[in-house]
């Protein structure tokens, strides 16, 4: 979930968006093509995963989440592709907002920084705020941080902080059409 979320979150830095909804698309003026994102956050606090989920889990399988997460506070390194399609979308997240009621406020969006607040809360009764700031110095070069606060329906709480650097390769993605890691 975690690395979902921060490579959601590169792309909507590259996107110039912020988990868009009924919000104004973002203004930052980004290039299209290819980028190389380092994404690289901390988690603290209750798994995020449903405790109705972790409940059916073997402990093998619980033990192996734990070593997962342990490895979710690593620098990870991507490359995306931003498209005028792309652009266009923001920061959706149809896996999110699906099942989920959500309100963005926009403290900042001009052509070189955005900066929101979303609020959201899902049918499981899960709930999160998100601040997002994202900053260009150029088209071609891109920093931000998400931070998230995820209340599970129990009550238990995760917190998450990412920072993200983007550079932009050039105009041509070649084989990439999304995101592809880097191993």
């Amino acid at each position: 979930m975690n690395t979902r979320l921060a490579a959601t979150a590169a792309a909507a830095l590259l996107a110039s968006a912020a988990y868009a909804d009924s919000g104004p698309k973002p203004n930052m003026d980004v290039a299209l093509g290819l980028w190389e994102v380092t994404a690289k956050g901390d988690v603290s606090g209750a798994p995020p995963v449903p405790e109705s989920v972790l409940a059916r889990l073997t402990p093998e399988q619980q033990a192996k989440m734990q070593e997962m997460m342990g490895t979710l506070a690593q620098p990870k390194k991507y490359k995306s592709c931003m498209t005028p399609d792309k652009l266009g979308k923001g920061f959706e997240d149809a896996d999110v907002n699906a099942a989920s009621t959500c309100t963005t406020t926009v403290a900042t969006n001009t052509s070189t920084e955005y900066q929101a607040e979303k609020q959201c809360k899902a049918d499981s009764g899960v709930s999160y705020g998100a601040k997002i700031h994202f900053n260009l110095a150029g088209k071609h070069l891109a920093t931000g941080t998400v931070d998230v606060i995820l209340t599970q329906a129990s009550g238990k709480v995760t917190t998450m902080h990412h920072t993200i650097d983007a550079q932009w390769l050039g105009a041509d993605c070649g084989t990439i059409k999304d995101v592809e890691m880097e191993h």
